[in-house]
């Protein structure tokens, strides 16, 4: 996994102190607040996350007392990666972190020759935030929408284009 990694400056904003790093088993309770915070349905808990990660994968943005601001984990398949949706603090939302998830994780998945990168939103109001980053529904009026991001074709030299 790569090294933890600082939010890109933009001019004249002051940009918060903040890493986006891979997730450790000690994030499990602060990735358990922030699910329970931003999805109220989740049943999410410590001892659950702590499982999830020994099997799956997560990044994170974590502030300077290692907090979990922001959050995307996703599980390898043999089709790719099956990404769950951008987790984020409802007071730490519009600040950029979803996107700097995502094209982390699409930026490992290029490097480590994945095919696709495939998740579910669960509710319709995401598909144009995951549309803009070239997500797209694997049949009509799903809600399950896939990249192409890695594989055969990068190994041929083409580029996607």
């Amino acid at each position: 996994m790569p090294a933890a990694s600082a939010l890109p400056v933009k001019p004249g904003v002051e940009t918060p102190k903040v890493l986006l790093r891979e997730a450790e088993l000690s994030d499990a309770p602060s990735l358990a607040e922030l699910y329970q915070e931003a999805k109220p349905d989740s049943d999410a808990t410590p001892a659950g996350m702590a499982a999830y990660l020994n099997s799956g994968f997560a990044l994170v943005v974590a502030d300077a007392s290692n907090r979990v601001l922001a959050a995307v984990r996703w599980t390898s398949d043999p089709e790719g990666w099956n990404v769950e949706r951008v987790a984020t603090r409802v007071a730490e939302r519009e600040q950029g972190y979803g996107r700097w998830l995502m094209t982390k994780l699409e930026a490992m998945a290029i490097k480590g020759n994945v095919k696709r990168l495939t998740l579910e939103v669960d509710n319709p109001a995401l598909l144009h935030y995951y549309s803009r980053m070239g997500y797209h529904p694997t049949e009509e009026g799903s809600l399950v929408l896939s990249k192409r991001v890695g594989g055969v074709w990068q190994k041929q030299g083409h580029h996607g284009r």
